[in-house]
């Protein structure tokens, strides 16, 4: 069974990609990854409408009122779950819940300063370290794609960080 052009965006845009975005706010997702998830959609984006794999991606990326395909970006959602995971859980009606975020993030992002720190006053050694702890410290993961999409972040009239 084939599926024609249109009936791919469609299932791209209904079926793989929120297949992928379920798991986002949780799962660490490096950008490699997201890049390979993006060029792999791009393909077969590519290949369906008869596209030269020369085309532009922003071409297939590109809004169908701006005369593009209106393809999405794993980029996008990926940014956009970690940052709505972030804000829900500092929004929710518990203030335990809240509390525990606020303290949790913090305590993340002062953790990582740290290990920074560390690694750049010994003047030696990679930032892999820091790359391992970021998958494992999910609110500062959270905040860095806050930061990473040129959002800026405030709580109660009081910028966080």
């Amino acid at each position: 069974m084939h599926a024609s052009p249109r009936q791919t965006l469609n299932i791209i845009r209904t079926a793989i990609i929120p297949s992928l975005a379920y798991a986002f706010a949780v799962t660490p997702c490096s950008y490699p990854d997201l890049d390979n998830w993006d060029a792999m959609i791009g393909r077969v984006i590519k290949s369906k409408h008869n596209l030269w794999r020369s085309t532009l991606t922003a071409m297939i990326r590109e809004n169908v009122h701006s005369f593009g395909l209106g393809a999405p970006s794993i980029y996008v959602d990926y940014h956009r779950c970690s940052a709505v995971a972030l804000v829900t859980s500092l929004e929710d009606p518990s203030e335990r819940h809240q509390s525990v975020t606020v303290h949790l993030l913090t305590h993340q992002v002062a953790q990582l300063k740290a290990l920074a720190t560390t690694i750049l006053s010994a003047r030696e050694g990679t930032s892999l370290p820091i790359k391992w702890q970021v998958n494992l410290h999910i609110r500062a993961r959270q905040l860095a794609c806050i930061q990473a999409s040129k959002l800026h972040f405030a709580m109660k009239g009081n910028s966080m960080f």
